[in-house]
């Protein structure tokens, strides 16, 4: 279905259709209340360009894993080689872009891991700070609190839905959002639509894990923008009982969540920044595959993972390159091996390797035999020494653990407490 676009109205909200003016989308979000807090708007004309920039990701072939898999070609774009080693510097750039041409000097996210990591990052490069709202759970916890210009809150006994659900309904005056609610984020990721094109053969389909979906979906607005006639069919890829926008996907509708993962977590576990009951960004990730025709994989588990690592190290070129992403960051690699028989031979496939394993080699350690996590250890330490360093390095301050049960008022105090502090 195609909708009118407005200059004066340059969004398109995925619940109704109507086009939005810039100044209605608050109210308009309102409107939806049983979407609040999604993803509910696509940019539909002209956008402002602060923080899209070129990318400097490299993209390499692997012959050996398309034989393994059995199409014509496969791509490898190493996210991880990004400054804070994940694709979120390319959401995060923009969203410090476009909040300091505001005036904002403080920016906040929920996040169990490399979204805060990198906005904790960019804040600190360009003098702002930041406010991160995680699981106490979270394994980024001693690298977060290592910033000192990073407040770290995190919510014990909580899943990420958990903290999302409760920070948002905190208003935090002289704080930008860069959750993934945002649509403003979404052409963060033009770069990496131009970078797809570039590539002879193109590529069919374009795989990644999924955690909040806001990675592909730009990805497909981008590919929409600039009017590709060989526009690749994107693919989400997500984890066993802890991937609600496949159900969406199946069920043709907007919005889904699970009550709570439908498989045992210790079978998903590695993949942390991935598995959900909720996905915020999904009304947009719905709208990307059905824009591109494409369609979700999931189904993976722990062990998927581990067959993609070890194919991966089959691959020597690719090794010694030090491309080793994170156990979330290798889901793409993990679902094309699985779901082998989705694909033909002619197909060209694009995995995106979204963070890399130099930040959580704990979970590498869990999903191979001890011979050979070592090697992949040290390779990952080898090409990205200094997210090891980080990785390692702990903070003074530490994060403030609270209960589950917080009030706003009460997390709204620290916050402010910490301003009268600094």
């Amino acid at each position: 279905m195609k909708f009118h676009e407005s200059p004066r109205k340059p969004y398109l909200c995925l619940m109704c259709g109507s086009n939005v003016a810039e100044a209605e989308i608050a109210w308009h979000k309102r409107y939806h209340a049983s979407a609040y807090g999604y993803g509910i708007m696509w940019p539909s004309g002209e956008m402002n360009s602060s923080g899209v920039c070129g990318t400097l990701t490299p993209v390499y072939e692997s012959a050996v894993i398309a034989r393994k898999i059995g199409v014509r070609k496969v791509y490898i774009r190493d996210e991880g080689n990004n400054p804070s080693g994940s694709m979120k510097d390319y959401l995060v750039s923009r969203a410090v872009a476009l909040g300091l041409q505001k005036g904002f000097k403080r920016f906040a996210v929920v996040s169990s891991g490399n979204h805060a990591v990198s906005l904790a990052m960019e804040t600190q490069r360009c003098g702002a700070s930041a406010i991160v709202f995680t699981p106490g759970s979270s394994g980024k916890l001693p690298l977060l609190t290592s910033f000192t210009n990073t407040l770290v809150i995190g919510i014990r006994g909580a899943i990420f839905e958990d903290v999302y659900n409760l920070v948002s309904g905190l208003s935090i005056e002289g704080v930008y959002d860069a959750n993934v609610c945002n649509e403003d984020l979404l052409p963060a990721l033009m770069p990496v639509a131009r970078d797809l094109l570039t590539l002879n053969p193109p590529p069919t389909h374009v795989l990644a894990g999924v955690g909040n979906g806001t990675y592909l979906a730009g990805i497909a607005l981008g590919l929409e923008k600039i009017g590709s006639k060989s526009t690749p069919k994107i693919v989400a890829v997500g984890m066993k009982g802890a991937f609600p926008t496949e159900e969406a996907f199946r069920r043709k509708r907007m919005l889904h969540k699970y009550k709570e993962f439908l498989t045992e977590e210790s079978e998903i576990s590695a993949a942390e920044g991935s598995i959900a009951t909720e996905s915020y960004s999904m009304p947009q990730l719905l709208h990307a595959l059905r824009i591109s025709k494409g369609f979700t994989l999931g189904e993976l588990t722990n062990q998927d993972l581990g067959d993609a690592y070890r194919l991966l190290l089959e691959d020597q070129e690719l090794f010694s390159r030090g491309v080793i992403p994170e156990a979330t960051g290798i889901m793409s690699l993990a679902a094309a091996l699985r779901w082998q028989n989705m694909f033909s031979p002619e197909d060209v496939l694009h995995l995106s390797f979204t963070g890399h394993g130099a930040k959580d080699t704990e979970a590498i350690r869990r999903l191979l035999p001890a011979a050979m996590c070592g090697l992949v250890e040290e390779a990952a330490s080898r090409a990205r020494p200094d997210l090891v360093e980080c990785a390692t390095r702990s903070g003074r301050r530490g994060a403030i653990l609270v209960d589950r049960d917080v009030s706003i008022e009460a997390i709204s105090e620290i916050i402010a407490k910490r301003g009268r502090d600094d």
